[in-house]
């Protein structure tokens, strides 16, 4: 009797994992999009939360980060 691409047996982790990267994918993809719009409105590299400027070294590591290190992590 074939698997059909089961691992182990079972197609439910296979799925869950499918489905959790497929919700990561759509989450940068729409994280990436905000960015450009923000780019387009004149107001990339500002917080969104606090209006002031995101840390260069933060939108290194995350060009379409919103927030800055600091509203990130609630100490704002």
């Amino acid at each position: 009797m074939p698997d059909n691409g089961k691992i182990g047996g079972c197609f439910e982790p296979a799925q869950a994992m499918a489905q959790a990267t497929e919700r990561r994918r759509h989450q940068r993809i729409q994280q990436v999009e905000a960015a450009l719009n923000r780019i387009g409105a004149g107001e990339y590299g500002f917080c969104l939360s606090c209006g002031d400027a995101i840390e260069t070294r933060r939108l290194e590591a995350d060009p379409a980060a919103p927030l800055c290190l600091s509203c990130s992590r609630g100490e704002r």
